[in-house]
């Protein structure tokens, strides 16, 4: 029997959403100003957590990759045999996505807006005006070009999520199955990459998504399920150690951000999918249950959405308050700081999820399922 949901890919996108905000941490050096001295270094246990203050960012990628698994593997076979119609597929998206979008917008943009007001400046993203508002209010704002990111800015992924999911419906419709042709629009990612990075990212992770979810069918009730699942365990371990080992002694080949190409291409089309499909080949070879640990991180998992939207806009009101009250950057760089800003957030994620989230997504299907009846 098919599972219904894997938990240890619940977890790992629960793990990678907080993981970004070791990435964004640096935002708080610029309460200080544009000319506020910092120092990536001078970040709270950066001994510790340095891959995730260099490259945490790439978090995002798992995102996308996981995104690919679970669309092909819930709606691929549906929509291209005509079984989910366009107007059932886009209210369940949109159910998923724009509730806590356009709430995480709206108070960004209040929240930008009071600062600007206070400091003649905006906080981290400068590019805060109507146009703007307009392409984020309608999710398009990554769409196309080299976006500038505005307002609640890690939302670019989202609206990048919104165009993977209308080009992955049309290609269902037209046919595309998991497999080579997942693989060949993740490959041709990897040569967008060197031109537009976001859309680059999202294509690649997405179908490669795709393809790992295409092995895992096929593998999973096989008696070789075990072995296999054993030498990707052995690969993923391999992997993500020799990738943190680098990015401890600073290996300069990692070094470029966003903009490092080949470190993009690595790591959506080899890493991504191969951690994604070991864990979902080891939990559903076993037919059993996640472990207990694995379990308890599930939470994490539900909550990612939400604490992806939110830390930016929780960011940028701890800003606004240290603005108010001549708070140093300094301040920020303490241990407990951090350990306190990452207990506020996922309470925040667990508020949003339970009491507005999931009530919002349970709105819109229902109203889309009666307006379906209604026709």
């Amino acid at each position: 029997m098919e599972p219904k949901r894997l938990a240890s890919l619940d977890a790992l996108r629960g793990i990678a959403a907080l993981s970004i905000v070791f990435w964004h941490w640096q935002h708080f050096f610029a309460v200080g100003g544009d000319d506020a001295p910092w120092t990536r270094e001078s970040q709270p246990l950066f001994w510790l957590f340095k891959p995730l203050y260099l490259q945490g960012w790439a978090a995002v990628d798992i995102f996308f990759c996981l995104s690919g698994f679970v669309l092909f593997w819930l709606y691929a076979d549906q929509v291209r045999e005509g079984r989910a119609s366009a107007g059932r597929y886009a209210m369940a998206r949109l159910a998923r996505l724009y509730p806590l979008s356009l709430a995480m917008l709206l108070a960004a943009a209040v929240l930008q807006w009071l600062y600007w007001r206070q400091n003649d400046d905006f906080f981290i993203y400068q590019n805060n005006d109507v146009l703007r508002f307009v392409q984020n209010l309608f999710l398009v704002q990554a769409w196309w070009g080299v976006p500038e990111q505005s307002f609640d800015g890690p939302a670019w992924a989202v609206s990048m999520e919104v165009l993977l999911y209308i080009g992955f419906f049309v290609l269902c419709r037209l046919g595309l199955k998991a497999g080579w042709g997942s693989l060949a629009i993740a490959l041709a990612g990897a040569a967008v990459t060197f031109f537009n990075e976001h859309l680059g990212r999202a294509l690649m992770g997405f179908f490669i998504g795709g393809c790992a979810f295409q092995v895992w069918r096929t593998l999973r009730t096989t008696q070789s399920s075990r072995r296999v699942a054993h030498a990707l365990g052995l690969a993923t371990l391999a992997g993500w150690s020799g990738l943190f080992f680098f990015l401890y002694r600073s290996a300069g080949f990692l070094g470029g951000g966003e903009g490092n190409a080949g470190f993009l291409i690595g790591f959506d089309l080899v890493l991504c999918p191969v951690t994604v499909l070991w864990l979902a080949l080891s939990e559903s070879s076993a037919q059993r249950s996640a472990s207990a640990p694995v379990r308890g991180l599930v939470f994490l998992g539900d909550i990612s959405f939400s604490t992806y939207m939110i830390h930016f806009p929780l960011q940028l009101l701890l800003a606004l308050i240290a603005s108010t009250y001549d708070i140093e950057p300094a301040f920020f760089m303490q241990a407990w700081v951090m350990g306190a800003f990452y207990a506020v957030l996922i309470v925040l994620g667990w508020l949003s999820y339970r009491f507005f989230e999931r009530p919002a997504q349970t709105m819109i299907r229902g109203w889309g399922a009666a307006k379906s009846q209604i026709a």
